[in-house]
């Protein structure tokens, strides 16, 4: 594990030093339920070195934490006998994150349940800013 900052909430989870209602670890990744979930079953999987967000994880550690995702996302429908599920990672304030340590949000979703729609319902961009955008990404993914 890398060096975790002092008052880290999920290294002292992963670290045993903080209760959490772990459901699943690994050396790489730790599953466990919030302490204050958006539905019944909502689930957080964090990698067990202190990453701040999702550009500073290496290859290895990000498919670690892609696999863990998609085995304790199966486990977590399965268990909540979920219609979906809205698999969340946010990074940065401006993005809601407030944790900051690298982490997904299992969130299993029922019809007509209490979370909120996630999208607006319309684009108010025009086609040249759409293609604008893919081409600046395009470009950016040469220097990844």
């Amino acid at each position: 594990m890398s060096s975790s900052p002092t008052g880290c909430p999920f290294c002292a989870i992963v670290a045993g030093t903080a209760p959490a209602r772990e459901v699943w670890r690994t050396g790489e990744v730790v599953a466990f339920l919030p302490d204050v979930p958006a539905v019944l079953g909502h689930t957080l999987v964090v990698p067990t070195s202190h990453r701040p967000n999702i550009w500073v994880i290496g290859e290895r550690e990000a498919h670690d934490l892609a696999d863990a995702t998609r085995r304790v996302a199966a486990a977590v429908v399965e268990a909540t006998n979920a219609d979906g599920m809205n698999i969340i990672q946010s990074n940065g304030v401006a993005a809601g994150q407030s944790v900051f340590h690298l982490h997904v949000h299992l969130v299993p979703r029922k019809d007509g349940d209490r979370m909120p729609d996630l999208w607006p319902d319309d684009a108010e961009w025009s086609v040249a800013q759409l293609d604008s955008a893919a081409q600046d990404i395009r470009a950016a993914m040469d220097h990844h």
